[in-house]
């Protein structure tokens, strides 16, 4: 004979397994919303609470030349401009490359630098809109500006490395050597709401693979467990 009791507990079982299978995709989503959220913030405090230098020059040189920013947001564009008059910079690094001694040049130049250089910035969490080696652009009084558009990715303290090709003859030979010239660091600040519209589709997508899991273990353990 059945359990008359057997059905009623069959019942409260089916709405338990149903509020289970409810709540753990929003449970999942929840979690993988604000995972990275915590970690962006800490971040941006943990950088603040760090000594900071907006720009550091890695040659001995005016940094009133370099343009950048004071403050930036994660995934909101922004411009970056360098000014140079190229032919006093090779005036000057030919001078410190005639006096030094053997192997203490400025990051290890040699031969006689041209007027003549090219310029780009590089950084791991920014999207550059023209990246690589960019040619002069000559303004006036000798002064040769370039300029680049670009947007974080990141949130925190991020780097924005500008780099010089110098024309280099030496014996006769003709050189390009790529230098460090300045390190930009800004402190991005964290756009959540941008950062979801960017990423709701992939949040959704990691959340159905537990959930699809835990599906796939329920139904073995009721075909096991009859």
């Amino acid at each position: 004979m059945n359990d008359p009791e057997s059905k009623p507990k069959t019942k409260e079982g089916n709405k338990k397994d149903l509020s289970f299978d409810l709540m753990m995709p929003a449970a999942l989503l929840l979690v993988l919303l604000m995972v990275p959220f915590s970690i962006n913030t800490m971040m941006h405090y943990v950088s603040k609470s760090k000594q900071f230098h907006p720009l550091i020059m890695k040659i001995p040189i005016d940094s009133s030349g370099i343009i950048i920013p004071s403050e930036v947001k994660q995934y909101e564009g922004f411009k970056v401009s360098l000014n140079l008059k190229t032919q006093q910079l090779a005036d000057f690094i030919n001078e410190m490359v005639s006096i030094a001694s053997e192997g203490t040049a400025i990051q290890s130049i040699t031969g006689e630098v041209s007027p003549n250089m090219r310029a780009e910035i590089v950084g791991e969490d920014f999207l550059i809109d023209n990246p690589g080696p960019q040619d002069q652009l000559y303004g006036y009084d000798g002064l040769t500006e370039w300029s680049w558009h670009v947007i974080p990715e990141s949130s925190g303290k991020q780097v924005l490395n500008f780099r010089l090709h110098l024309l280099t003859h030496d014996n006769g030979q003709q050189n390009i050597k790529v230098v460090d010239l300045a390190e930009a660091s800004f402190l991005v600040e964290s756009s959540p709401l941008e950062w979801l519209a960017r990423n709701w589709l992939w949040i959704i997508l990691v959340a159905l693979i537990p959930l699809t899991l835990l599906k796939i273990l329920r139904r073995r353990y009721r075909t096991q467990n009859p």
